[in-house]
C-alpha cells in the first residue's frame, strides 16, 4: 500500500494509483515531453512529484515496459523506447525476377538499408513434428536444417529456421555452412526442382527466453512468426522456413494479382 497521500497531480481513485501515473507518463510520452532514448526522471524524483511511495511507481514504469513504451537499463534508470525503423517483408522475395531470385540483402536495399546474415548451425537432424506434417514426411524421414540470425546494420531483426526433406538436400549446397547464390530458391532450382508456389502463414506471441536474448528484445515486446511453406508444381511441399521476428520491427506487405478473365459478370 501507498505510505504518502495523495498529491497535487491529482492521483484520486476509481483508477489504481499506479494505472494514473502510467497514464500520464504515457500522454508525457505521446506528446513528445519525453523523446525517444530520452531517460525518465528516476523513481524517487516520480515518488516525489505524485506524492506516491516507489513501489507504486515502478508498478507504472512496469506497466509502460509492458506496453513497449519504455525500456529500463538496470543501473541507469528509465528510458523511452526508440522507435526504430519498421521493415517491410514484400511477397516479390518468392517471385523470381529478371535478375533471378531476390535474397534478403536484395530485399532490404530496396528499403535502403544493409543486411546480413549469420549461419548458426547447418545439420541432419529428426524434424519437429510440425515440420515433419508440413513436409508430409514419413516416419523415420530426416530433414536438413539451416538456423540463421538475419541482422540489419549489424542489428539481430530475425531468427529464420530452413527445413528440406534429407531425401533432397542431404550431400548438396543446402547442407553445406555457406551462403547459397540465390538463396533458397536459387539452390532448389539448381537441383532440377521446379517451384510453383508457396502457401504462408502470420501469427504473433511473446518470445521465449532464448529468442529474447537472441533478438535482443525488450521486455514486454511481441514477436511474429512467419511460416513459409514452398512447394513444387506438382504441389509437393519441398522447403519450410520458420521464422521470428521482433513484431515492432517489421509489416508483412503483399500485393496480390487479381483474376482477369474466364469467371461470370455479375
Amino acid at each position: 500500500m501507498d505510505t504518502k497521500g495523495d498529491g497535487a497531480m491529482g492521483i484520486t481513485p476509481p483508477r489504481s494509483r499506479y494505472q494514473q501515473v502510467a497514464e500520464h507518463l504515457r500522454r508525457a510520452i505521446t506528446a513528445g515531453e519525453y523523446r525517444p532514448g530520452q531517460a525518465l526522471p528516476s523513481e524517487s524524483q516520480l515518488a516525489q512529484q505524485f506524492g506516491l511511495n516507489r513501489t507504486t511507481i515502478n508498478k507504472a514504469i512496469r506497466q509502460l515496459v509492458a506496453e513497449g513504451l519504455v525500456v529500463v537499463e538496470h543501473g541507469r534508470g528509465s528510458y523511452v523506447r526508440e522507435q526504430r525503423p519498421v521493415i517491410h517483408i514484400s511477397a516479390d522475395y518468392v517471385t523470381r525476377g529478371a535478375d533471378g531470385w531476390p535474397t534478403w540483402t536484395s530485399e532490404l536495399a530496396r528499403e535502403g538499408l544493409s543486411g546480413s546474415q549469420r549461419i548458426r548451425e547447418v545439420s541432419v537432424i529428426d524434424p519437429p513434428t510440425e515440420i515433419a506434417g508440413r513436409l508430409g514426411l514419413e516416419d523415420g524421414e530426416q530433414v536438413v536444417v539451416r538456423r540463421r540470425l538475419l541482422l540489419i546494420e549489424d542489428e539481430p531483426v530475425q531468427l529464420a529456421d530452413s527445413y528440406y526433406p534429407a531425401r533432397i538436400a542431404a550431400d548438396t549446397e543446402l547442407a553445406r555452412r555457406a551462403k547459397m547464390r540465390g538463396g533458397e530458391n536459387g539452390a532448389l532450382e539448381r537441383l532440377g526442382i521446379q517451384l510453383g508456389f508457396v502457401d504462408e502463414e502470420v501469427s504473433a506471441r511473446m518470445p521465449t527466453p532464448d529468442e529474447a536474448g537472441l533478438l535482443k528484445i525488450p521486455q514486454g515486446t511481441p514477436v511474429l512468426r512467419h511460416v513459409r511453406v514452398t512447394y513444387d508444381r506438382d504441389g509437393r511441399p519441398v522447403a519450410v522456413m520458420a521464422a521470428v521476428m521482433a513484431a515492432d520491427r517489421f509489416t508483412m506487405r503483399y500485393r496480390l494479382p487479381t483474376s482477369t478473365g474466364g469467371g461470370e459478370q455479375e
